[in-house]
């Protein structure tokens, strides 16, 4: 049977294996647990004509960036379920979708086994909670060069100093931009390792290295990003062509000490075209990020880690970024830059008020002639 195959079947498998988990939660014993969570994310945009394929100099949006509500439930003998659904909505419309939905094997000794559809193991910002970044969206890297949740199957591995992770992926078509693949889904083989040298409770040091194989049957590849503002057009784009495979490596390092904590990430592709050249496209991001009032925000297992309040007044924490990506090849395609400047509001573990200011720069193909002015991004973040 073909990786392909075996993908697109571990789908139905997956979630008829989870629902019969699910309804089977009441003959367990006691000591097991269903939990119900989940998040609300509230955002304001304010952008200009940068961000607008037509030029407007001024656009303002309120969209329900996610709704969701989350129900895991730990079995006996080392099984545990997720299922989790998505909402978005704004003044074009709604949707709603399947998020995290699997089942996970974890009494192996050699890996934890996931099976049904999840983050693939592509860089330390995309496998990072959406509650616990520093940033309101993601880099336009990360946008750019790592997938959202696909199905498949994963291997991983975690301690506090070193993690490994190995998953086989069949692509959906996230993009509600697009009519979907015109051939067979792309299908990918992704890993990632990380080791933090230093693992202390004042201090974490973290490199990590990921990388994937994606062949992407003869389907239409390009990359049209939004510039970390989710509400704009996708004006951050490189060229259009049927591509037969894709490789991506991508480099990571994180640092936190007491309050402050830096962190940063490259990534760089080649994208093969169906009987034509490769296309070579990379990107990089820088972050730092200081908590006025004295708390530590961790590093642990390859992730961040939340800022939990330390006094009733709440957590005051300054933000920065410096992203940049290069779509821009033979001619075709662009190079933008963002840089941000933020605060976050933790009121409380489970509310918080986030506000940046955006600035970008692009050269190459752009969607307009105008492709100046600035943004404005606030979010409402509200745990259950």
């Amino acid at each position: 049977m073909s990786l392909e195959r075996l993908m697109i079947n571990s789908r139905a498998t997956s979630t008829w294996a989870l629902i019969a988990l699910l309804f089977s939660a009441s003959t367990v014993a006691e000591k097991e647990r269903l939990q119900i969570s989940g998040q609300v994310l509230m955002d304001m945009d304010y952008y200009e004509s940068f961000w607008d394929k037509n030029g407007d100099s001024s656009n303002t949006s309120v969209e329900l960036r996610n709704g969701r509500i989350q129900f895991t439930y730990d079995f006996p003998a080392g099984w545990e379920a997720k299922l989790q659904v998505n909402a978005e909505a704004d003044s074009s419309g709604s949707d709603v979708e399947l998020g995290s939905t699997y089942i996970r094997y974890t009494n192996w000794k050699i890996a934890d086994i996931t099976l049904g559809k999840m983050k693939e193991p592509l860089g330390m910002e995309r496998n990072t909670r959406s509650s616990q970044v520093v940033t309101i969206e993601d880099s336009m890297m990360t946008a750019s060069f790592t997938p959202r949740k696909n199905w498949g199957i994963r291997l991983n591995d975690a301690t506090k100093r070193r993690t490994w992770s190995l998953a086989a992926t069949v692509e959906e078509d996230n993009d509600n931009d697009d009519d979907g693949y015109k051939e067979d889904e792309p299908i990918a083989v992704t890993g990632r390792f990380t080791f933090a040298p230093i693992h202390a409770e004042e201090q974490t040091l973290q490199f990590g290295i990921s990388g994937s194989w994606r062949d992407w049957n003869e389907n239409t590849f390009q990359i049209k990003n939004r510039a970390e503002v989710s509400s704009a057009d996708r004006v951050v784009r490189s060229a259009e062509f049927a591509a037969d495979n894709q490789t991506v490596i991508g480099l990571e390092a994180a640092w936190s000490r007491n309050s402050l904590l830096l962190q940063a990430e490259y990534m760089a592709t080649r994208v093969e075209e169906v009987e034509g050249p490769d296309w070579n496209y990379d990107g990089y991001y820088f972050t730092a990020s200081y908590i006025l009032t004295g708390e530590h925000r961790k590093l642990s297992k390859g992730k961040l880690g939340a800022v939990k309040p330390s006094g009733d007044s709440g957590a005051w924490e300054l933000e920065s970024r410096y992203s940049y990506v290069n779509l821009r090849d033979r001619g075709l395609g662009a190079e933008a830059s963002i840089t941000t400047l933020g605060v976050n509001y933790y009121y409380r573990d489970d509310i918080k008020l986030m506000l940046a200011y955006l600035y970008p720069d692009i050269a190459g193909s752009v969607t307009s002639d105008d492709t100046g002015g600035h943004a404005i991004s606030a979010r409402i973040q509200v745990l259950f």
